[in-house]
């Protein structure tokens, strides 16, 4: 009889234990404060946190990447709705929300940022001050490796995000979003929204 079998069975019973130890320590760490995560959250890695405790509402069945990376004020949520998946390296910074919808997946090194440095002439960015803007982004939604969400973005159902998009504005369900500056460009599932989305993007190119 092959090794293989058992050595796989025990190397399960092996991750699923560090998985949950890992949860354990998190919550009683960082989150017991605010909210605990709930035991059917699945951390591949470290969780990187500015402040603690950090305000985050994590729904069930969410995987969270390693190197994840969160910043919340004292008055400011992440919210993520049930299973949802978050890859590698991802960013989430809030100074007022970012909420993002139920059975969404992120590709590695996302950015989420709901602020943005003011900037005035001959002066750099330190001291400015921010502006921002809540960021929703829908259910079923797909998001490409590398892409920065930016303040005040609004994302619809179903919609696809290109990898290293530069996203700022609002977007209606059903389309594929893709480019720096991000535009719609093509329509996933039709819509008047949809298609109306579609034939300005196009006519901002035309221009």
């Amino acid at each position: 009889m092959s090794l293989a079998v058992p050595v796989r069975a025990v190397s399960h019973i092996l991750h699923r234990i560090a998985v949950t130890l890992r949860l354990v320590w998190y919550n009683l760490t960082c989150f017991v404060f605010f909210r605990p995560l709930p035991f059917s959250t699945t951390i591949y890695g470290r969780i990187r946190l500015l402040h603690r405790p950090c305000r985050l509402k994590i729904g069930r069945n969410c995987r969270i990447g390693d190197d994840t990376y969160f910043a919340t004020s004292l008055t400011s949520t992440i919210e993520w709705g049930d299973d949802v998946t978050v890859n590698m390296g991802c960013v989430f910074v809030a100074i007022d929300s970012i909420r993002i919808g139920k059975n969404t997946a992120i590709a590695e090194y996302v950015s989420f940022r709901d602020q943005a440095h003011e900037m005035a002439e001959g002066r750099g960015v330190r001291g400015q001050g921010y502006k921002s803007g809540p960021i929703e982004v829908g259910e079923n939604v797909w998001i490409g490796r590398g892409a920065y969400i930016g303040a005040g973005t609004q994302i619809g159902n179903d919609c696809v995000v290109g990898a290293n998009s530069v996203v700022h504005g609002t977007f209606p369900p059903g389309v594929l979003i893709a480019g720096a500056p991000a535009r719609v460009r093509k329509v996933l599932i039709p819509s008047p929204e949809a298609d109306a989305a579609l034939a300005e993007a196009r006519e901002k190119s035309a221009s």
